[in-house]
């Protein structure tokens, strides 16, 4: 039975490896986007006198809807910071045990910022919130892509504490430890000279 849902779920996680790859891309545009914008808007200050794009206002938006676009990508690839000293010292069982703890914090910060901007969110659609400044954005939007992005990271953090959870009661902590685990030298290195995601 936990071999068919951990297999599911597997597949399920490839699906969610993809999509956060494209959001990571998508983010990255928006920072290129930014990027053009603030020069546009130095060369037209200095050339015409005046700002010819609002750079200001919309790369505040840009990078907190990137940064959000990255955040299951980020977790997919296992590249959040950790303190591992202790953590590699473990038998793989520990190891998976403390993964799936960290998931589960993780998830419950995904549901108290979700909740939140979800509110935040509706909350500016309702009321008709727009920016106090020339452009006179309206808030929802930005906000509805950055909880897109937070949105997406709650699942991929929720397949992936299935996963774990399932890894451990099935006794797959080979797989719990290739989803969830925090990689040794040895598997950073090998993971460097691998073939980039398509």
């Amino acid at each position: 039975m936990f071999a068919r849902v951990n297999t599911t779920l597997d597949k399920l996680l490839d699906v969610v490896q993809i999509g956060s790859l494209w959001l990571a891309r998508a983010g990255g545009v928006l920072i290129l986007v930014t990027v053009a914008m603030v020069t546009i808007e130095v060369l037209s200050r200095r050339f015409m006198g005046r700002s010819a794009v609002h750079a200001t206002e919309l790369t505040g938006y840009i990078m907190a809807i990137s940064a959000s676009w990255s955040f299951a990508y980020t977790l997919m690839r296992k590249a959040h910071i950790r303190i591992d000293a202790l953590y590699l010292n473990f038998p793989a069982k520990v190891r998976g045990l403390l993964d799936l703890v960290a998931l589960l914090a993780m998830a419950l910060f995904c549901i108290l910022v979700v909740g939140a901007a979800f509110e935040i969110t509706s909350d500016s659609y309702t009321g008709g919130a727009t920016a106090n400044t020339p452009l006179g954005t309206p808030i929802w939007m930005p906000q509805a892509l950055w909880l897109l992005g937070l949105t997406w990271f709650s699942v991929a953090v929720g397949l992936v504490t299935l996963r774990v959870l399932f890894g451990l009661l099935g006794g797959d902590i080979d797989g719990v430890q290739r989803i969830a685990g925090s990689p040794t030298l040895d598997e950073q290195l090998s993971e460097e000279n691998k073939e980039p995601l398509s």
